[in-house]
């Protein structure tokens, strides 16, 4: 059974010591310190700065806090992945890891290390859960892409893609816990409406209804960034967007979440479309939300928010 829900950003910034997010702020996309006092503020305050890194790694500990009392005996973690274990050769919209060795990508915290040169971070799959929630979701009407064997083919180098290879040890440390990774596409046309995201992570739900395990949801991504149109690119956030998402998880209105992405626009493109794993996990909750906090940090190009599903 599925009975406590997580959702977190999982930006690169957020991994980054504040001293250094200026480098980031100084190469933010033309006309972006102008348009947001707040991203001026965060290039000349650094005490501003480490008071967001601060909340950031406060928001990680109350979702560790929330897995400690759970103790699950697996999590699952719905996210994308950006050519890192996927390239053009094969993207599926849905894949499901279901093999015995384990995952490995790399640490975020080496920020001065070219990524493909970092320490390995390794992530366990729990075989017998991830093949019951494949075979679950194909009888579902699901057509899920079985990774029954680790081999990325994506950026050398890299491994597992950055939703887990960053998330899995914020939530638990140890690594004792294994992961089930559920990657979703949300970058790469043809993508997912918000309506199917909502269906998977209801047939989540169903798929471990009956099974005596203990078992969390995390959604890693998000929210708004990067949208892809002219004008609005590096270090714009999307904080009314943002916002509202945080509103209909808090109100458990799945039915609004789900038109999300029903309509054409550029400004739901690239990084904003990880908010897809949200409403994947607000699904299978299918109860009200708490938002543990929400900043959009201009520095970090990216709103970041902690949210928690008891």
């Amino acid at each position: 059974m599925i009975e406590l829900g997580l959702a977190c950003s999982h930006a690169a910034g957020m991994f980054r010591p504040p001293e250094v997010w200026r480098e980031t702020a100084q190469n933010l996309s033309p006309g972006v310190l102008e348009r947001y006092p707040a991203a001026r503020e965060e290039m000349e305050n650094l005490a501003l700065c480490r008071e967001l890194y601060r909340r950031i790694h406060a928001g990680f500990e109350t979702m560790r806090q929330e897995i400690r009392e759970y103790q699950p005996d697996a999590i699952v973690l719905v996210g994308d992945d950006q050519n890192d274990v996927f390239d053009a050769s094969n993207n599926p919209t849905i894949a499901v890891y279901t093999g015995a060795e384990p995952m490995w990508g790399r640490t975020g915290y080496e920020w001065e290390v070219p990524t493909e040169q970092r320490s390995k971070v390794y992530v366990n799959n729990h075989v017998e859960l991830s093949r019951h929630l494949l075979r679950s979701l194909v009888r579902q009407g699901f057509d899920i892409s079985n990774i029954a064997k680790f081999k990325p083919v994506g950026r050398e180098g890299y491994g597992l893609s950055h939703m887990a290879a960053r998330i899995a040890p914020e939530l638990d440390p140890t690594g004792t816990i294994p992961v089930i990774c559920v990657f979703l596409n949300e970058y790469f046309e043809p993508l997912p409406t918000g309506k199917r995201c909502a269906e998977l992570g209801r047939a989540i739900q169903r798929a471990f209804a009956e099974r005596p395990e203990k078992i969390a949801i995390c959604a890693s991504g998000g929210l708004s960034h990067y949208p892809p149109v002219k004008g609005m690119k590096r270090g714009d956030i999307d904080v009314a967007l943002d916002k509202w998402v945080l509103d209909q998880i808090e109100r458990n209105d799945i039915d609004s979440l789900e038109q999300l992405f029903a309509i054409e626009s550029d400004t739901l493109r690239s990084g904003t479309g990880e908010i897809r794993a949200w409403i994947t996990v607000a699904a299978a909750m299918a109860r009200k939300a708490k938002v543990i906090d929400y900043m959009p940090i201009h520095s970090l190009v990216t709103g970041i928010a902690f949210s928690c599903w008891k």
